[in-house]
């Protein structure tokens, strides 16, 4: 497969997961707006196959072209096409005439959507779903590889390893080699003479250094158009890192992390590469910097 349809069938699959996640939010609209995404999903999907097999299409063509156009190039024709077909219905009736659709079909449509996902990727590219791997986004290829590396670990039940290598990919990408990525910082703690950390304002320095330092952060993930929840959700798990001048991270483990499932941390994955994508954005060159 050339590169550049396998990028394509990646977009297509982040397109299908934001749509996915969307629908946590429960609103009328993010059922419609979800609708509209696993639309564009597969069809972002459908002509990335099509151009994958070389099949010629028309300049004008439908949604449920598709399957005429496989059966034509004579290959196998595709399955879902009655879920397919229902989807398309639902998006024409909210884009052409305005009407919201239910909720609990949208929900029940998702399914259907990653199942014709996963049955076009098999019959006619030889992959599965899971193959399809969003690590792929990333644009820093070390991140990339950490990243996949670290799940490999946590299936393989080395979840420390695993934790602190996602500790260490975030840290990588706020400190890009080569680039700066301009963020707000916490005032750094002074040093107190002992008669005053003695009267009790020690601790009340250290609860106003952490107080500035969340707010920092959290001002940060809102200048970069990331929840400041999972944000913050994030960097309170797993272990805690240190880093020395050579660029040595020193660990430390609080936990075996025998609390945290896989769906938990490809969430945290799925975080990680949302940053990135954001971070990537806002990256200024060293040489403009200086």
């Amino acid at each position: 497969m050339l590169p550049d349809i396998h990028r394509r069938i990646v977009n297509a699959k982040y397109v299908l997961e934001k749509a996915a996640s969307i629908q946590a939010e429960s609103s009328e609209m993010s059922f419609s707006i979800s609708l509209l995404l696993m639309h564009d999903a597969i069809e972002l999907m459908m002509l990335a196959v099509l151009d994958h097999l070389k099949v010629n299409i028309k300049n004008k063509r439908e949604f449920l072209d598709f399957w005429s156009d496989i059966k034509q190039a004579g290959l196998p024709e595709p399955p879902d096409r009655i879920p397919m077909e229902a989807l398309n219905k639902l998006r024409v009736g909210l884009k052409h005439n305005g009407n919201l659709p239910n909720p609990q079909n949208v929900r029940d449509l998702l399914p259907r959507a990653r199942g014709f996902f996963e049955n076009v990727l098999g019959s006619y590219c030889q992959m599965t779903y899971e193959d399809v791997s969003l690590i792929d986004l990333i644009p820093d290829e070390e991140v990339r590889t950490i990243l996949k590396e670290a799940r490999q670990k946590f299936t393989d039940g080395d979840r420390p390893a695993a934790m602190a290598d996602l500790k260490i990919a975030f840290h990588k990408l706020d400190n890009p080699e080569g680039k700066y990525l301009p963020k707000l910082h916490a005032p750094s703690k002074p040093s107190l003479p002992s008669e005053i950390t003695r009267a009790g304002w020690g601790q009340y320095l250290d609860q106003l250094h952490s107080f500035l330092e969340q707010c920092a952060s959290r001002t940060n993930a809102l200048m970069f158009g990331i929840d400041p929840t999972r944000y913050a959700r994030f960097t309170a798990s797993g272990p805690g890192v240190q880093w020395s001048v050579t660029g040595v991270p020193y660990i430390s483990h609080w936990s075996a992390y025998q609390n945290v499932s896989l769906e938990n941390f490809d969430e945290f994955v799925s975080f990680l590469i949302d940053y990135a994508l954001k971070v990537s954005e806002a990256y200024i060159p060293l040489a403009v910097r200086n």
